[in-house]
């Protein structure tokens, strides 16, 4: 089992990179799935077709693709890749269904499996989910600010415990000591961690520790694991 460890104020916290048992290429449904991906893939497709209006279109022909084949026998290898190759070629239908005197000029040499601008585009996706768990977490577990306390560190970086503490108050009116303060966002960095491991592990094909490092360290996601050891 593949673990990162940190101590961090006399704690000991690991992270299961391989904990999610639930790849995307076991996904009982192709189209319900790539639901959770909307957001990257919608804003791929708006950068290669021009409005989000088309990128709207292309999406449903993706979407509905999906819901007729499933993955078909592309379901191998990353998700994103497999995601890309669906949106170049959801563009290049949704434009073909375009007057000719009103249809866009595509750009998809620039649309790679590596290309920068997909890859934050997949990153930032990935990200988005990840805080999003966590707010689920301190939702079902009021007593338990991690979200709260760690988006407060992540956003402005204050210097002290007192001083987050206290913009915390200030914005949300939720009072928390700074001994909580310590003791949670030691738990929530390691958290928050495991929910961006889980939700990289998930787009992999039978994915190894070393696969989600490799993932990790090539989307940017690094930072996220700042002080834990590889």
């Amino acid at each position: 089992m593949a673990d990162l460890t940190s101590t961090e104020s006399g704690r000991t916290s690991s992270v299961n990179l391989v904990r999610s048992s639930h790849p995307w290429t076991e996904a009982d449904s192709a189209a319900g799935f790539v639901l959770r991906y909307l957001s990257p893939m919608r804003r791929q497709l708006t950068t290669i077709l021009g409005t989000s209006e088309l990128a709207d279109d292309a999406l449903k022909l993706l979407l509905g693709h999906l819901v007729s084949v499933g993955f078909g026998e592309h379901k191998r290898g990353r998700l994103r890749d497999f995601l890309l190759r669906g949106i170049r070629s959801a563009a290049k239908s949704a434009a073909a269904e375009i007057p000719e005197a009103q249809r866009p000029t595509l750009d998809l040499e620039s649309v790679t499996l590596e290309s920068k601008q997909w890859l934050t585009l997949w990153r930032d996706g990935l990200l988005e989910r990840a805080w999003r768990s966590l707010e689920r977490q301190e939702h079902s577990t009021p007593d338990y600010p991690v979200y709260t306390v760690l988006h407060g560190a992540t956003k402005s970086t204050p210097a002290t415990p007192a001083m987050l503490a206290a913009q915390i108050a200030s914005e949300s009116g939720l009072k928390v000591d700074e001994a909580t303060i310590q003791k949670t966002l030691v738990e929530a960095r390691t958290l928050f961690a495991q929910l961006i491991a889980d939700e990289v592990a998930e787009t992999l094909e039978a994915p190894t520790g070393e696969d989600v490092k490799r993932e990790i360290a090539l989307l940017g996601l690094g930072k996220a694991f700042s002080g834990i050891n590889v």
